[in-house]
């Protein structure tokens, strides 16, 4: 009897754990619609939700617009939500007790309006659905923007959040559905090749090939499903060429699956691709992030700053840059100090600032309460005095960071000095990490240089680049320059751009993805000035990141592996006809949705806008008083 009951038990536990099992195999299901003709893409999508269904999928991703496609002549070439693509859909999920996201052009019966939206469909029917927030200017005339905010859903697999396409133009479109507790991200992505100078060329933007360096940074497990190869519109008698590269990502950034990425000449079919997921394999950059940012500081997330911006500068000025790259020889402030004053006097090329690695002339020193007294310095100290003689005896802008002391309390800060020496700027670090919480106070501002000579400057010391936040708030500061004294390792955070052959040029994969995507989303030019790498392959030695690495134009310019005061030069405010800008990026932005990212994390209003996780609402019971 006894044994009998010992496997009842062991029966039952296998069981519990089978149904609560983290571990899920997920599809990405390409698919090219034939335009207008709704029941023809629905019935064939439902061969290929079916195959993979067949094939133990427990979530299956759609591209964009897929039971529609892009021709919208009239509201019979659209669907409802619910409608006739989430009936086929819903037959599939019952009968395979499995879950299914489609997109498509959606009829607002009550409105009239079309959204570009995704549903979501499992194994008790129609779940909810998603609308487009970030609608691209192809897309002007055809879908109205979101209007449900970002909602997750709850369910037997995880909480699935959607985005579609376009929406990772913009950075807080990522950060929302990551930050309201989503486990799976599923994106329905439409991501062409439009040709310009000649065929095999990259288009400006490319979400597919974004997801590869997103994924890692908010930390969340994304399923991105593209459409693949040359597909025919006769209503605008053309052809356009998809870019497929479909592709399966870990919470911790790692690329489980991609498909085969096509070009003009050598264009791919639609496939589907598998890979299982871990949802309960946490990402520790996202728990760092949750963990250190600071909503009191974002204020301006949710503020108005289009059409125009009398913050803005849009100036040309011409930047020669030194990017200060050294083995420190640690706790000696003369000696690093020294090592600086050689490696700019070796350096035969006429430049106007200077930007040196973290905890400049102190080295690679680990500061602790009890060794923070010996080397923290105040403002007017040694280590300042150094370095303002180095900007002023080169004629140059310098920025170098320091442990200081002030009154007793202790920063980590950096010091922007001017051509004649003089202090420019201080920002005093305002995320700390955990070891710095033991010693430091953290700063309360998050400023902007202004200058005539290099524009407009703002600063992230070393490890603050894991607050993905800070980027969109110096673009919205309007921010021409992003300066990064850094003391990064290679493998603390962070890693190498992985993008999936084929998507980008080669000379853009490459670099460290947080650098690389700060560039990107806050359309302001980044300068990486870090300590000599030691056994990497150089991703994380000092780079210029610039604003459309993707097309091609600016890859990352990132020095080679020795020590050198590397130069970098560019003009800001020089291209105004590529996809994005930062006056683009800023007027497009839907900043009446970006609420949820300045509420307080301990606050009742968050904790119920993540409870209530498909309300556009941030936090309606507790302002009812409910």
């Amino acid at each position: 009897m006894k044994k009998i009951f010992l496997l009842l038990f062991l029966l039952i536990t296998i069981s519990f754990s089978a149904i609560h099992a983290a571990e899920i195999k997920v599809a990405a299901v390409e698919f090219n619609p034939v335009e207008q003709n709704l029941q023809g893409n629905i019935d064939a999508i439902v061969a290929k939700v079916t195959a993979a269904s067949q094939n133990g999928a427990q979530l299956i991703v759609l591209p964009e617009v897929a039971a529609t496609g892009w021709i919208i002549a009239s509201k019979n070439d659209s669907d409802t939500i619910p409608g006739k693509a989430t009936a086929a859909m819903e037959k599939i999920t019952k009968k395979y007790n499995n879950y299914v996201v489609v997109g498509l052009y959606e009829n607002d019966p009550i409105t009239g309006l079309t959204h570009n939206a995704a549903a979501l469909i499992g194994p008790k029917g129609y779940i909810g659905k998603y609308r487009k927030n970030q609608i691209p200017e192809g897309d002007f005339n055809t879908a109205a923007p979101g209007n449900l905010g970002f909602p997750v859903f709850d369910t037997d697999i995880g909480r699935i959040g959607i985005l579609i396409c376009f929406d990772d133009s913009r950075l807080q479109s990522l950060l929302i559905p990551s930050l309201r507790g989503a486990d799976i991200l599923a994106m329905p992505i439409g991501s062409d090749t439009t040709p310009k100078f000649e065929k095999m060329s990259n288009g400006n933007h490319s979400t597919i090939a974004n997801i590869a360096t997103l994924s890692p940074w908010i930390g969340i497990n994304t399923v991105a499903t593209n459409q693949a190869g040359l597909v025919k519109i006769p209503k605008l008698n053309f052809v356009d060429q998809f870019t497929g590269g479909s592709s399966i990502w870990s919470a911790t950034g790692k690329q489980l699956a991609s498909s085969k990425a096509g070009t003009w000449t050598k264009p791919e079919e639609p496939t589907i691709i598998y890979a299982k997921i871990d949802t309960s394999k946490k990402s520790e950059q996202k728990e760092f992030w949750l963990k250190h940012r600071r909503p009191e500081l974002y204020g301006i997330y949710n503020l108005y700053k289009a059409p125009v911006d009398p913050v803005a500068n849009n100036t040309q000025n011409q930047i020669a840059a030194l990017l200060l790259q050294y083995e420190s020889i640690n706790g000696d402030v003369d000696a690093n100090a020294k090592k600086v004053d050689s490696l700019i006097k070796a350096n035969p090329n006429g430049f106007n600032l200077a930007v040196l690695p973290f905890n400049s002339f102190l080295g690679k020193v680990t500061l602790d309460k009890n060794n923070i007294a010996k080397y923290a310095e105040t403002l007017d100290g040694k280590s300042a005095s150094l370095a303002s003689t180095l900007a002023k005896n080169y004629s140059t802008y310098l920025l170098f960071s320091m442990p200081e002391v002030n009154n007793g309390k202790y920063y980590e800060t950096a010091v922007l000095f001017d051509f004649n020496g003089k202090q420019a700027g201080i920002y005093r670090k305002s995320h700390l990490n955990d070891s710095e919480r033991q010693w430091a106070i953290a700063g309360n501002d998050l400023p902007v240089f202004n200058t005539n000579d290099l524009g407009r400057l703002a600063v992230m010391l070393n490890d603050e680049v894991r607050i993905p936040e800070l980027t969109e708030i110096y673009a919205l500061n309007r921010a021409d320059l992003i300066l990064i004294p850094a003391m990064y390792d290679g493998k603390s955070y962070g890693g190498e751009v992985n993008i999936p052959k084929g998507l980008v040029p080669e000379a853009s994969n490459r670099g460290m993805y947080m650098w690389y995507d700060i560039a990107k989303y806050s359309q302001a030019y980044t300068l990486v000035a870090n300590y000599l790498p030691k056994e990497t392959n150089g991703f994380n030695a000092s780079a210029l990141y610039s604003l459309v690495p993707e097309g091609g134009y600016y890859p990352p310019n990132i020095a080679p592996n020795k020590e050198a005061a590397y130069q970098v030069s560019f003009t800001t405010h020089l291209q105004n006809n590529l996809w994005i800008d930062q006056q683009k990026l800023v007027v497009g932005r839907r900043y009446e949705l970006a609420v949820p990212l300045t509420l307080d994390s301990q606050g009742a209003c968050l904790k119920e806008w993540r409870k209530d996780s498909t309300n556009r609402e941030a936090c309606p019971k507790v302002a009812s008083g409910k």
